[in-house]
């Protein structure tokens, strides 16, 4: 991957957690936040594609002020995370961003290693954990910054008597459902975290060339290879928000095209903002064991 030196923000100094960045638009981000300065933790499920990070960035980008670290990790297996963000505390005392761009899109209903229904697990569940664990190096930024990777695809309203969608599943439910359930907990996450200086925002990337598309049979792999954009024009928005200083966002708003963009009305409803993150904290119970800004009291 090819990329002009040039044309970037100085992030040297910074501490960046991204996910789903072994491919795709997070795979731009990454290289693109490295040279820029920054330590960039990946956490990855991948050890191969990770590797692959690696070997691009120094071979190809020899004049980058950062690097890039993999940190094993896999969202389909909620163990995993704590210890990934133990390795992450060994490293740094402070985070400037948590960038959550994981995720999966599946034509059929598929478990991960928790019995949940990976949909939900993934792009949801996942993100949240990692973002209570993990809080405490945020808040010591100067500038800190929690991004969430959602879609235009997030219509509908929250399942809160099935979120997983079992017996009743489809690919177009399940993958709105969690966008829009992400919409909502930045808004609200936002909104909790005004006084620490956090900025929170989703972002749409817009339809990429990604991974995401390809457990889905040869249509719609073929779909994305035909008619998404370059994952480094689908990072745009996403670099907008990193290189952009939290007074001049707008806090617990949706971007794309790098600009803010209304989204649907159940979107802004905090009460059902409130009642999702006590869902996911209840789903999360084995693995939250304090309180945090994220997840207070008990579940």
């Amino acid at each position: 991957m090819t990329i002009n030196k040039t044309l970037f923000s100085d992030h040297s100094g910074k501490n960046i957690l991204i996910t789903g960045a072994t491919s795709g638009l997070g795979y731009a981000a990454a290289i693109k936040l490295a040279i820029q300065g920054a330590h960039v933790f990946v956490l990855a499920r991948n050890a191969q594609k990770g590797a692959t990070l690696i070997d691009d960035i120094k071979t190809n980008h020899p004049y980058a002020k950062g690097k890039i670290e993999i940190i094993s990790c896999d969202l389909g297996d909620l163990s995993s995370i704590t210890p990934a963000c133990q390795k992450v505390r060994k490293a740094t005392t402070q985070l400037d961003m948590i960038i959550h761009n994981a995720g999966v899109l599946n034509m059929k209903f598929k478990e991960t290693a928790d019995k949940i229904e990976e949909t939900w697990q993934v792009n949801v569940l996942a993100p949240l954990l990692i973002t209570h664990l993990l809080m405490d190096l945020l808040v010591k930024s100067a500038d800190p910054k929690l991004i969430f990777t959602s879609s235009a695809l997030h219509q509908g309203k929250i399942n809160f008597e099935n979120p997983e969608w079992r017996n009743q599943y489809g690919l177009v439910s399940a993958y709105k459902h969690s966008k829009l359930s992400l919409i909502l907990l930045a808004k609200l996450l936002a909104e909790k975290l005004k006084g620490y200086n956090v900025g929170v925002y989703c972002q749409h990337p817009g339809f990429v060339s990604t991974g995401l598309g390809d457990t889905n049979g040869w249509m719609t792999k073929m779909a994305f290879k035909l008619f998404g954009k370059s994952p480094e024009e689908g990072s745009k928005t996403l670099l907008y928000l990193t290189d952009t200083p939290n007074s001049e966002l707008e806090n617990g708003a949706y971007y794309a095209r790098s600009k803010v963009k209304s989204t649907t009305k159940e979107s802004y409803e905090m009460e059902t903002a409130s009642e999702l993150l006590r869902t996911v904290q209840k789903y999360l119970k084995e693995y939250i064991h304090s309180s945090s800004l994220v997840f207070d009291g008990e579940s």
